[in-house]
């Protein structure tokens, strides 16, 4: 069975660079894993020969902290392994000590793990309140963003700054 293939490179010159693709994968209906190397989020273990990790991102502001915390118990009630929380600044790094806290006092050890947007500093600010830190690379280094040294310590002064 033919599967199409769409280009990489909107201008379809991707054939011409790197030549045409002559098979998408060896096999459609079998799932081969590539050897990677092995990731640790707590006790949970991603990549290479370990089980796929049940993940979600909570939805809720990180900085109300009940709310969080409802949310993450409902997760890890559905079975998830895992749950990311988005980390903007000091307020949701200090949340996030809170809802780690508030998730112990309830009988729920479920690894959290901080996405972290725009401020590297907050990064060291969460670290003892979560099990990983994911950075997404963009977001400090492309050179579009310029939130290096801003630290926000209420909604008002950030909405003030963006005035």
């Amino acid at each position: 069975e033919e599967v199409s293939w769409t280009p990489s490179i909107k201008s379809g010159a991707r054939d011409e660079i790197l030549g045409p693709i002559t098979q998408y994968c060896a096999d459609l209906k079998t799932v081969v894993r590539r050897k990677t190397r092995t990731v640790e989020c707590g006790p949970i273990k991603f990549g290479s020969e370990h089980p796929i990790v049940r993940q979600t991102m909570a939805t809720t502001n990180t900085a109300d902290v009940k709310e969080s915390i409802d949310q993450i118990m409902r997760c890890a009630d559905k079975g998830f392994d895992l749950v990311r929380i988005t980390v903007q600044g000091r307020r949701e790094a200090n949340a996030a000590a809170a809802i780690r806290e508030g998730l112990f006092k309830k009988g729920y050890d479920i690894p959290l793990c901080a996405d972290m947007h725009f401020q590297p500093k907050v990064a060291l600010l969460v670290a003892d309140a979560v099990e990983k830190i994911r950075i997404n690379p963009g977001n400090f280094a492309d050179g579009r963003k310029d939130f290096e040294e801003k630290v926000y310590e209420t909604e008002e002064d950030y909405i003030k700054e963006r005035e």
